[in-house]
């Protein structure tokens, strides 16, 4: 079968073995901006991005940075990030962790409104403080498909992210072609508004899934994370979208 005809085949076989890589807080970032609440469960939107190739399990792994404890105002991210962290494992998901870097900045607490051509100047009181940066998420995520597909563990991947710098991985795999000798399949997942006129689309992916408002519903998580000890007991996580009555 010509590589082509592979590719497309892979779109919809139910054997077909699918991993679902989600860069963290990408998502909990655009899905903020966009549907107005930052959380969802990766393996229902993992459930959902595989579609109809559920016949093997499918993988879900999911990247994110981790506060540091001992930096002051960080002990409760912490406390809230792994009691979220936990609930995914319960359900199969892998989660990859990398410690955030800190370093002194400038910044204030007011909350502004959206800048824009025609916004209004503000004034805001700056303070210094630790600044919180995310490293090396993008590359755990491209170095580990790389990985899998070297080591025969997967026929399609699908990066739930909008990082641009990802779209190094289909060069990376078209380079490594004469060592793998068989169809890859390359999606991609994005976070898009209603009634978007036009697909988004990550260069050099097979196929770029659209997360809409009404997708984002199905695979939602409203848990409290941020509860307090004493109110706090583990949620029971549905372990599949027919919990919720969804359909993938």
């Amino acid at each position: 079968m010509p590589e082509d005809a592979r590719l497309a085949a892979l779109a919809t076989e139910p054997n077909a073995r699918v991993m679902v890589l989600v860069d963290g807080q990408n998502l909990y970032k655009t899905c903020r901006e966009l549907f107005g609440h930052p959380l969802c469960h990766p393996h229902l939107l993992a459930e959902h991005l595989a579609g109809p190739r559920t016949q093997n399990r499918i993988a879900c792994r999911f990247y994110t940075g981790r506060p540091n404890q001992n930096v002051p105002g960080e002990r409760i991210k912490v406390r809230n990030l792994d009691r979220r962290l936990d609930g995914m494992r319960g359900v199969g998901v892998t989660v990859v962790t990398r410690p955030l870097r800190y370093h002194w900045d400038w910044g204030h607490k007011e909350k502004l409104p959206r800048p824009h051509r025609w916004a209004t100047p503000q004034t805001v009181t700056l303070k210094p403080w630790q600044r919180p940066q995310e490293k090396g998420i993008d590359l755990a995520i491209a170095l580990d498909v790389i990985e899998f597909v070297l080591a025969d563990k997967l026929d399609v991947a699908i990066v739930v992210s909008l990082d641009r710098d990802l779209s190094e991985i289909p060069k990376a795999l078209r380079n490594l072609r004469p060592l793998v000798n068989r169809a890859v399949r390359l999606e991609a997942a994005v976070p898009v508004e209603a009634n978007l006129r036009y697909p988004k689309t990550v260069d050099g992916f097979d196929y770029t899934h659209q997360i809409t408002p009404g997708i984002f519903e199905l695979v939602r998580d409203d848990t409290n994370y941020a509860a307090p000890d004493r109110e706090w007991s583990a949620p029971a996580v549905p372990k599949s979208l027919s919990n919720r009555g969804g359909k993938r």
